[in-house]
């Protein structure tokens, strides 16, 4: 994580700033959740984390500088030093020992914000793109997680695969799917696993119910991992007895996905990826069915930036983790779905997997 924070401290030299106080961006500058907020100046950087985080947050993070605070007065271990205050007087300790004038931050509630500033007197500035622009641009051990917690959810989808019948039920087969990626290593879901058959799957962001599965099913199913905070994302389209319509539907967003991917390489457009497998479905009759972007960055968030929609500005850069994504929605017929998470590179691209 010293990479990262040496990257934001250049980042405040180019802003002019002398602090940058990070709320939801903590796990991505501290690596644990652990941290409630980082502290990041020229001279050093801070963890602040509750007092019930403090053992966890000193164990996995590389920040050395861990202070705590609790709400409440209690009794204290042997060594233990814990500020009783609420966090925004934390904060306000640190930026004063800082001689802090020219301060960043990412997110801070508006009424801990009007204490803050009353509690030193400083120039703040929200500033959350300072973080959320670097967080593109994933690390080498960024990069690992991403492609281990894409590899659970391989395992998780071969899991559901093997479901697939007439008679079991979406949540059944999204419960086995969370069981497999657990017992491969991961922390959680990304997202609430979606099971989508029969008349769900027309609906894009459909949860997995209790309806189950029948001959005539065209089943999407979307699920993810996270592997050390990192999320993955992955989606795989089945069918039971399908008509050539919906085999059509499957083959198509392959199809799409596939020339899309092909695109992917450094300096190219997120939405030129977009309009790839648009064009694609456009031209076999589904513009209209196509319901949603291409595809979005992934990392401790499963939508981060850069976004593959017609409208993005986003220009892909190297060691960039993007879905790819295109789908059709049509009622009456059924949904189709496919999407792998690619990395981008110098020369092209690599599926993680």
């Amino acid at each position: 994580m010293i990479t990262i924070i040496n990257r934001l401290r250049r980042e405040l030299f180019a802003q002019g700033l002398d602090a940058y106080v990070a709320v939801r961006n903590a796990r991505y500058l501290a690596g644990t959740d652990a941290a409630s907020i980082v502290i990041v100046s020229e001279q050093r950087a801070t963890m602040l984390c509750s007092r019930l985080e403090l053992d966890r947050a000193r164990r996995d993070s590389s920040i050395r500088d861990v202070r705590a605070y609790s709400p409440y007065r209690t009794p204290l271990r042997r060594g233990e030093r814990v500020k009783f205050c609420k966090p925004w007087q934390l904060i306000a300790d640190c930026l004063r020992e800082l001689d802090a004038r020219a301060i960043g931050f990412d997110c801070v509630k508006s009424a801990s914000l009007r204490k803050l500033r009353a509690a030193h007197k400083a120039s703040y500035r929200e500033l959350p793109g300072v973080i959320l622009k670097m967080r593109e641009i994933k690390s080498r051990q960024e990069i690992a997680k991403l492609r281990m917690a894409a590899r659970i959810a391989v395992k998780g989808m071969r899991c559901a695969a093997e479901l697939i019948e007439v008679g079991r039920s979406e949540l059944e087969i999204a419960a086995e799917a969370e069981h497999a990626m657990r017992r491969a290593g991961s922390e959680g879901t990304s997202f609430s696993t979606i099971v989508a058959s029969g008349r769900n799957s027309w609906l894009p962001h459909s949860t997995a119910t209790r309806r189950r599965l029948r001959r005539g099913d065209l089943i999407i199913i979307d699920l993810g991992a996270k592997y050390e905070g990192y999320c993955s994302d992955m989606t795989r389209t089945f069918a039971i007895s399908p008509t050539r319509k919906q085999l059509k539907l499957v083959e198509l967003v392959k199809r799409a996905q596939k020339a899309a991917i092909a695109r992917v390489r450094d300096g190219v457009r997120a939405s030129a990826i977009d309009k790839v497998a648009r064009d694609f479905i456009s031209r076999a009759g589904y513009a209209s069915s196509y319901l949603h972007s291409t595809g979005h960055g992934v990392g401790l968030e499963i939508h981060e930036s850069p976004s593959l929609a017609p409208d993005s500005r986003d220009v892909l850069r190297k060691d960039m983790v993007t879905t790819v994504e295109p789908g059709i929605y049509l009622p009456g017929v059924g949904g189709a779905r496919w999407e792998d998470m690619v990395l981008v590179t110098t020369g092209g691209h690599e599926i993680l997997a």
